[in-house]
């Protein structure tokens, strides 16, 4: 069995996971990474995706995780109040940070709410790539900056709704 080491995953809003872990999964703009016991300090960006938390009793929490940033700090006392010992290498302890603007537990996403929203941004974004007629002049270079700017928006907005039916699709029985 791993050791448990402090995990956090926490918003603006709200605290979603606080507590003993063995491993931390998820993805960086440098690729995949796995958090162990003991790991290396860092800090690092966190790409929207899957957080995966392995609890000491085999259980996994799914996360959608729409972008932040990872902590890893192995201070001695890091993971006081989180997890209890003193980790693998004398006596740090390894606590992981992963702060999000935006994130939700797996369980806690709306499938319905999320599918409606999905939809409609597609119906949007078609119409949106639909009125590429952009006219000459100084009145038209506004007009394609503006839909350009939403069609952005639309297509974030559209890779989160995405990203909570791939994360809640995670939890149901294959």
């Amino acid at each position: 069995m791993a050791d448990a080491f402090g995990v956090e995953v926490v918003t603006p809003e709200r605290a979603l996971l606080a507590g003993p872990a063995t491993a931390v999964m998820l993805r960086t703009s440098d690729g995949n990474l796995t958090v162990l016991d003991g790991h290396t300090p860092l800090i690092g960006d966190v790409v929207p995706g899957e957080v995966r938390v392995e609890q000491e009793d085999g259980t996994v929490v799914h996360l959608a995780v729409h972008g932040g940033f990872i902590q890893v700090d192995t201070r001695p006392g890091a993971a006081e109040g989180l997890a209890e010992g003193t980790g693998p290498i004398g006596d740090l302890s390894t606590k992981v940070t992963v702060l999000a603007g935006v994130a939700e537990l797996a369980e806690e996403i709306d499938v319905e709410r999320a599918t409606r929203s999905k939809e409609t941004l597609e119906g949007r974004l078609s119409e949106l790539r639909g009125s590429g007629s952009r006219g000459g002049g100084e009145a038209g270079a506004d007009e394609g900056a503006e839909i350009d700017l939403e069609l952005l928006d639309v297509t974030t907005s559209l890779d989160r709704a995405n990203l909570r039916l791939e994360i809640a699709g995670a939890q149901q029985p294959v």
